[in-house]
């Protein structure tokens, strides 16, 4: 077999007589030489898909290696709307099209379900389900509704789109959907799991509408503990498709006509449920992050005009507390069932990272604490209590997420180290995770005591922790592209922030707002000689008159910018930027 040619993305220049193409990534690989006829019809300045080939001969007099390559697409002018988001889709591999098998097996779907479907199926109207999310949600796979329950006590129905009645496993949808893994979604558009048949319409919960459900019913008693966990096969008709804004202003006494009272009454209800339900997390020690997701804001051709970051609010929550429920219910229940899933697992950090994270806490007068037999979340959570209102606070927050061990699926229930939750999966969104839809089967299978046709679920586990992790990385790229392009237009402007990391070389800079980071290379610090000490997360002068320490506020100026290795450097904004001073040779080192 003809080993597949290696590709690269890059931007094609002109120089000195000869095209070349430069990459989007720092490469060791030589030049790469693109000989006239193998242009494809790309010009100076566009960014291009190219196939290497072999080495071009050097010219005379050059030492230097060139390979030969072959632009086999043209993505755009690098500046044009709508490229950047080709450039990460051509250099993530991400799947942009559906194979004519997997839209022909959409197409066939029937929309009507069949009364023999109906029959089976246990309506929920009372009270009426809604769907809560964001404003640009483009899918909506799960609803709620709280119903008041006995001795004092709330009832919770999470119910979650029933993806596994329209795709069986091994057919041409759950083949493609298996290989994908997940949904990636960008600030402008999303590349679904499942055909947008699905995804959009048929599977999304949408208002007024039939739609089948796999349903958890959770009743919770008066302290917020769920004491009682059924599972259905559901029918439901939404009531309204609500906005996290929307329910957070209801809830904070503001008027919402849009809203039927009947609804209105249940999401406070559904409020002091979500209450009860926090109270208990806490309690057993989880660690809540509170991160707060930067929305991007863009312009009608897609350039980046802003960002805005909201901290969650108390409808965000609250829709988190019900999925976690429902997560924990049906990893519970399949586990003491013996069942066969995948599991949403998430270890205890490593020791040496527990004794990184706590020398960074130490270095900002904060305390880990954390006993002889390993840490605890509840450890971590107190950490976060001690530099919340702090301007460091979102600082600690990161350094502790980077100290934590990734999340991953596997098919031992393992527990949820963060969540201090024993049992733990993903359930609640098989429109847009691969894991979810095998949980659906499997619960639906035990239920009804029918053997599934799961297959052998350890590679799938691998495969699904690997494509969630290229998935977000994919988005965390595009951001960044944005993010650069965006500061491009904004050089010579100071912007206040925060030191986000602390390097031999320079400090990190998270700019106020969410708006990027850049590098304040060390030179840039005022002409001294700077010291680095890991230990404390600082840069400082080897007087000490002057330092520099992880999470300090700072202010800069974006100084320069490049855009095609997406780097900003920065330089202080109360300064002039005087070359570096040698460092004292006489000097004795300070430890």
């Amino acid at each position: 077999m003809k080993p597949q040619a290696r590709t690269v993305v890059g931007v094609l220049r002109a120089r000195s007589g000869a095209h070349v193409i430069e990459p989007f990534e720092v490469s060791e690989d030589p030049a790469l030489e693109v000989k006239d006829g193998a242009l494809g019809g790309a010009a100076a300045g566009d960014a291009v898909v190219a196939e290497i080939g072999r080495p071009a001969r050097a010219k005379r007099g050059s030492e230097k290696r060139r390979l030969e390559a072959r632009i086999v697409e043209v993505l755009g002018p690098l500046d044009a709307p709508g490229v950047d988001v080709e450039i990460v889709v051509r250099r993530r591999g991400i799947r942009r099209t559906f194979p004519e098998a997997v839209r022909v097996a959409a197409a066939k779907i029937e929309r009507d379900i069949p009364e023999s479907e109906l029959a089976k199926r246990e309506r929920f109207a009372d009270p009426a389900p809604v769907t809560i999310d964001g404003e640009t949600a483009r899918d909506f796979d799960d609803a709620i509704a709280v119903a008041q329950g006995q001795n004092g006590g709330l009832r919770l129905f999470v119910h979650v789109a029933d993806v596994g009645y329209y795709v069986a496993p091994g057919d041409a949808i759950d083949r493609e959907a298996q290989t994908r893994g997940t949904s990636v979604y960008f600030p402008d558009r999303v590349y679904p799991m499942v055909p947008q048949r699905l995804s959009d319409d048929l599977c999304s919960l949408r208002p007024g509408q039939d739609r089948l459900v796999q349903s958890v019913i959770l009743d919770v008693d008066r302290k917020g503990k769920v004491v009682a966990t059924r599972f259905a096969d559901g029918l439901i008709r939404s009531a309204a498709r609500l906005t996290y804004t929307q329910v957070a202003s209801l809830l904070d006494g503001e008027p919402r006509p849009e809203i039927p009272p009947a609804v209105a009454a249940m999401l406070r209800r559904a409020e002091t449920l979500r209450v009860l339900l926090e109270r208990q997390r806490r309690a057993r020690g989880s660690i809540d992050f509170d991160l707060p997701a930067p929305t991007i804001l863009l312009d009608v051709e897609g350039a980046m005009t802003g960002i805005k970051v909201e901290p969650r609010n108390r409808a965000h929550r609250m829709i988190e507390e019900f999925m976690l429920a429902a997560n924990e219910a049906v990893a519970a229940w399949l586990s003491a069932k013996k069942v066969p899933s995948l599991f949403r697992i998430h270890d205890a950090p490593d020791p040496e990272k527990v004794e990184v994270l706590e020398s960074f806490a130490r270095s900002l007068g904060l305390t880990l604490k954390h006993r002889k037999d390993g840490i605890r979340p509840a450890d971590v959570q107190d950490l976060l209590e001690q530099a919340e209102g702090k301007p460091f606070s979102p600082v600690v927050s990161t350094v502790a997420l980077r100290s934590m061990m990734q999340a991953r699926y596997a098919t031992a229930d393992t527990g949820h180290f963060g969540l201090a939750a024993p049992h733990y999966l993903h359930f609640t969104s098989p429109i847009r995770r691969y894991p979810d839809l095998v949980a659906h089967r499997a619960l639906r299978g035990a239920r009804h005591r029918a053997k599934g046709k799961l297959g052998d679920l350890e590679p799938i586990a691998e495969s699904c922790s690997r494509l969630e992790r290229e998935a977000e990385s994919a988005e965390r790229e595009l951001l960044e592209w944005k993010k650069v392009k965006y500061l491009s237009g904004r050089i010579g402007e100071a912007f206040d922030g925060i030191v986000s990391g602390v390097a031999r070389f320079g400090l990190f800079v998270q700019l106020a707002g969410g708006i990027g980071e850049g590098l304040l290379r060390v030179e840039r610090l005022g002409g001294e000689w700077f010291e680095h000490d890991p230990a404390r997360h600082e840069l400082r002068s080897p007087r000490g008159e002057r330092a520099f320490r992880l999470g300090d506020a700072i202010r800069v100026v974006v100084e320069r910018v490049d855009t095609i290795l997406r780097r900003v450097d920065l330089r202080l904004a109360d300064e002039s930027t005087p070359e570096r001073r040698e460092r004292p040779r006489n000097r004795r080192r300070r430890r």
